[in-house]
């Protein structure tokens, strides 16, 4: 048996399990009740080493970045297939070598987007880098690359969009759920310790599933916290729960700064907060995933501030890199990087 047909066998295995077994379905009203974790009370030591991280690097690659249309009609289009996934010149440790001369401390992988399509060899989906042009396994030579620089490593996966499996294979409810937390598992078995662990696409999450993988990333690894991606917030509320870590997607804190006591039905948690923001603009992703002809946010005007409002107001910053086709991070990106972090250390910041 080859390994793509052993693959297929597991992935048929998963789903005949489910289907004659069946997971307990999760009302949503539910949720505390079948709830095993939740987020910190008080500044653990966990957070406070998150928090005194400051700035990390977000690394947005996959499928999508070998695409010519815009991010809305690529994940409203036919799937692209896997084969056109093919970096010519992939060098994970180029990106975690940026983070560290850049100044960052910890560094984010979109280890599964909202096309579905992973970035390591899944035993639960024949659509990732094994059926692919290049099948390097991203997320191991990305943590092995943050191991080498000391960089924290910290995994992307998005819950609630998935093109390959929740539309095109009709994966619903708890098939899709014990898709979803399977391939969670690998990742946080497979890889070692992962610092934080960030989720995508909640609005179409119900909250007993967000619960569902918020336990099972608490069960495998207690230390690694959970990023529940609130949008465009400014940290003053809790939209999807739970979360260790409050968003502001291109969203930074009131003027008076971010306050981590925050309360969650009446009772009181330390929730720290983590803007993300773009060093690029595009026309097709916003600035999200690399695209020919990509503008570089100016350092003055746009990226410095950006930082000093971030830090400033008790928030760290996540700040987008793009990676090229050829699988590096562009040599103009390299150098405003560079540039920015010889302006941040003049600030004094």
């Amino acid at each position: 048996m080859n390994v793509k047909t052993l693959k297929t066998a597991t992935m048929l295995i998963a789903l005949v399990t489910v289907l004659l077994i069946g997971a307990v379905p999760l009302a949503d009203s539910k949720a505390a009740d079948s709830a095993q974790f939740e987020p910190a009370t008080e500044r653990t030591e966990v957070i406070a080493r998150y928090e005194k991280m400051r700035y990390g690097m977000y690394i947005h690659f996959t499928i999508k970045t070998f695409t010519d249309e815009s991010f809305l009609e690529t994940i409203k289009g036919p799937l692209p297939p896997p084969k056109i996934y093919n970096p010519t010149n992939l060098d994970v440790d180029q990106w975690v070598a940026t983070a560290k001369a850049s100044g960052m401390r910890y560094a984010v992988l979109t280890s599964k987007h909202a096309l579905g399509f992973a970035l390591w060899d899944s035993k639960y989906t024949d659509y990732d880098v094994a059926s692919s042009g290049n099948k390097t396994d991203v997320v191991a030579e990305f943590v092995k690359a943050c191991r080498k620089y000391e960089i924290a490593p910290v995994l992307f996966y998005s819950l609630g969009s998935d093109v390959a499996h929740r539309r095109d294979r009709k994966m619903s409810g708890d098939i899709w759920y014990e898709h979803a937390n399977n391939q969670i598992t690998e990742l946080l078995t497979n890889y070692g310790p992962i610092s934080a662990f960030w989720l995508d696409g909640l609005n179409r999450v119900p909250p007993a599933r967000l619960q569902q993988a918020y336990d099972t990333i608490k069960s495998i690894q207690p230390d690694c916290l959970v990023i529940a991606n609130q949008g465009y917030s400014d940290g003053t509320r809790l939209t999807y729960w739970p979360t260790d870590i409050v968003t502001g997607e291109c969203t930074c804190p009131p003027p008076k700064g971010h306050n981590p006591w925050m309360k969650y039905n009446g009772k009181t948690y330390y929730i720290p907060m983590e803007v993300c923001n773009t060093s690029a603009q595009g026309i097709f992703s916003k600035g999200w995933f690399w695209e020919p002809g990509e503008q570089l946010r100016e350092i003055k005007r746009e990226l410095l501030p950006l930082f000093q409002k971030s830090i400033g107001r008790k928030a760290n910053l996540t700040l987008n890199v793009t990676i090229n086709r050829q699988g590096k991070v562009p040599a103009a990106t390299v150098k405003r990087l560079s540039e920015l972090y010889e302006a941040i250390k003049r600030s004094g910041r």
